[in-house]
């Protein structure tokens, strides 16, 4: 008869469960090294791999690449394959987009996003929103409970320029991600909000390619459109 197996004979192939008391020690299954390995080791082989012009790789996770109707398509074809090459699209805009994507994707409802595309201007009456009182219930959870919001105001403040932004809202329309697309058309939109033409072409950097003279005829013939 054999002897009774010892704690240590159960344990023998098997991983070492962590100490609780250790916080160094990782979760079964989760990677080590920090946010960086966490990154590099979320979704491991499943994820794919977005390659720039330039040849720098993004890595997406397959749950985000889906706000992506190109990136959908290519996965539904099967032709990804793990990597999908953006042409036309700077590394550093494509690590923004991805970053977007990741932030969005665990609350993306894709049939509000096609309604909303069929269907771009809400049916009248606009039912508007309960207005958010300045002492709310402890069960309330705010005007933006994902973070989300804030993380598109963040994300448009942070750009270093109007050349930026449009970099962001010509990658986001090729690659057919319809909310960024959205957010970078409205912050457009915002910078011309109340502003006369001369205005607007400082705040979008646009340069005036007329000529005094054609300009005075451009006025004269369409005088009305400029009428206070």
């Amino acid at each position: 008869m054999a002897p009774p197996a010892t704690t240590a004979d159960k344990r023998e192939g098997k991983r070492p469960m962590p100490q609780e008391d250790d916080p160094t020690a990782a979760a079964d299954g989760a990677p080590a090294g920090g946010a960086e390995g966490a990154e590099a080791g979320a979704s491991g082989g499943d994820d794919l791999v977005l390659v720039a012009d330039c040849g720098t790789e993004v890595r997406l996770s397959r749950s985000a690449a889906r706000m992506s109707t190109a990136i959908l398509h290519v996965m539904e074809d099967g032709c990804a394959e793990g990597r999908v090459p953006v042409m036309g699209v700077d590394a550093g805009v494509l690590r923004l987009v991805a970053a977007y994507c990741e932030k969005h994707a665990p609350h993306y409802d894709p049939v509000a996003s096609a309604a909303r595309l069929r269907d771009p201007f809400p049916p009248f009456p606009i039912d508007f929103p309960p207005a958010h009182h300045a002492i709310r219930p402890v069960t309330d959870p705010g005007p933006d409970p994902h973070g989300l919001e804030a993380f598109d105001q963040k994300l448009i403040r942070d750009l270093p320029d109007n050349s930026a932004l449009y970099a962001v809202i010509l990658a986001a329309n090729y690659l057919g991600i319809e909310d960024l697309l959205d957010l970078g058309c409205t912050a457009v939109a915002d910078k011309m909000r109340g502003k006369t033409p001369e205005e607007i072409r400082i705040a979008l950097d646009i340069e005036n390619d007329y000529t005094p003279e054609q300009e005075a005829e451009v006025r004269k013939a369409n005088a009305w459109a400029f009428e206070d």
